[in-house]
């Protein structure tokens, strides 16, 4: 196979250092002919060093794009409620599978009806139990996949690594007219971005919808399929079982797929409400940790609350840049490897993302408090201002309200505080050892 490197990934004698959660991966002289033939697009094996490598998000698989996996076969699982825009394309090795979900009338295309809607869950579950295909693709009715198999195909590559237990394509909004489809169109729910990764909690793809996802059936057999006690979530708790059960999942935006957007601004509103639901349920069976709205280090807290305690803006600028360079000093000394330029640039990027992250979790689930504050605090004033600001949109922040809405729903509702209390961790990257 070949590899890409990360775009966080920096090479440095004898270390390798990036990736999400940023890491250090110390590597002997053999590890760097490793790297050179990885740099040198050198078809190499999946060593030890690179499975480590791909565990931390240094480095991706890069196919090429006219190799293809002929003799493997697929089973396509689509849940349907009434209506459906799309219907996957068939091709040789494919089997279609539309399962009914209760809808009234009855849909004529269906080789599984039931009677009473039990959600997308139940109905991907109906189905897996008669797939005899090596793999399963979970593909909703509103999502596009083109007019052939090519999706498939390319994603097929990623089982090539035995490891590897599911891979989901980049799910991309259709463009339509309105205002909603156009926030959809630069802000999609489901879209995880531009970048390759190995999904698992605390990394920048944590998760990945099941609108759009290619399985292998043994995996997802051994963990009993989806929850169908969850309407919602559903897909990320799945993520989330087979990366506990030891499994690799991958993220691959090189192949594109196209979901439909709400017409309508309710209902688009209840769907993010419901998305927004599901944390609560997702923290009372896999933790706070992995739901927390801000995950950051004490370093960040204080370079980002530094400005909103200071009224002089050269004052507080000045003390946010003295901040970061006293971290970075401070994590020089723990890893003496590390140049002054690298351990500043991993300071400022936990910051910025801080500031990032931050400024989305107040607009869903902290704006409450802060509004209580406000008449009485400069600082929470400051806080509602430019998290309001950062947002550059009112969609966007009608977004995050409509996630923090479903988010408080489900919180006071299960009395689980999971999904609104950050999560303060040590601001050092990871130093998973030596490998060869």
């Amino acid at each position: 196979m070949k590899f890409v490197l990360d775009t966080t990934t920096r090479l440095t004698p004898g270390q390798i250092l990036g990736g999400s959660p940023p890491s250090i991966l110390r590597i002997s002289r053999r590890g760097d002919e490793t790297v050179t033939q990885i740099i040198g697009g050198t078809d190499i094996e999946i060593t030890p060093l690179v499975r480590r490598m791909l565990n931390l998000n240094q480095i991706h698989p890069a196919f090429d794009q006219h190799y293809s996996r002929p003799e493997a076969h697929v089973t396509v699982v689509t849940p349907a409620l009434g209506a459906r825009a799309h219907r996957h394309p068939e091709g040789d090795g494919i089997k279609i599978i539309v399962v009914d979900d209760g809808s009234l009338p009855p849909l004529d295309d269906a080789a599984i009806r039931i009677e009473i809607n039990g959600g997308p869950s139940s109905a991907r579950n109906a189905a897996l139990h008669l797939v005899d295909t090596e793999f399963v693709a979970f593909v909703d009715g509103d999502v596009d996949v083109g007019s052939d198999t090519t999706w498939l195909r390319s994603l097929l590559h990623h089982f090539d690594d035995p490891e590897v237990a599911a891979v989901a394509p980049r799910v991309r909004s259709i463009a339509r007219d309105g205002f909603i489809a156009r926030h959809e169109l630069r802000h999609g729910a489901l879209d995880l971005g531009p970048l390759a990764a190995s999904v698992r909690p605390g990394t920048r793809v944590s998760y990945v919808p099941s609108a759009a996802l290619l399985c292998r059936t043994s995996d997802i057999t051994a963990i009993d399929g989806f929850d169908p006690e969850l309407r919602t979530g559903e897909d990320v708790d799945l993520i989330w079982r087979l990366a506990a059960a030891g499994k690799t999942i991958r993220y691959d935006p090189s192949v594109i797929v196209h979901h439909e957007p709400r017409t309508s601004f309710a209902s688009w509103w209840k769907q993010r409400v419901g998305y927004g639901r599901s944390s609560a349920a997702l923290a009372r069976r896999h933790g706070n940790d992995h739901i927390s709205p801000l995950v950051t280090s004490p370093w960040s807290v204080v370079a980002v609350l530094a400005p909103m305690l200071i009224r002089r803006p050269i004052t507080s600028v000045a003390a946010t840049l003295t901040i970061i360079c006293a971290a970075s000093q401070r994590l020089r000394k723990r890893i003496p490897d590390l140049t002054n330029r690298e351990s500043f640039d991993i300071v400022s990027t936990g910051t910025l993302h801080t500031v990032n992250a931050g400024g989305r979790a107040i607009r869903r689930v902290w704006w409450p408090i802060l509004l209580v504050l406000a008449p009485i605090l400069r600082p929470a004033r400051r806080l509602l201002v430019l998290s309001l600001l950062a947002a550059r949109s009112p969609m966007t922040v009608l977004d995050d309200a409509a996630h923090g809405v479903g988010i408080w729903s489900g919180v006071i509702s299960t009395a689980t505080f999971g999904p609104v209390l950050p999560r303060i961790r040590s601001g050092r990257p990871q130093q998973p050892g030596r490998s060869s």
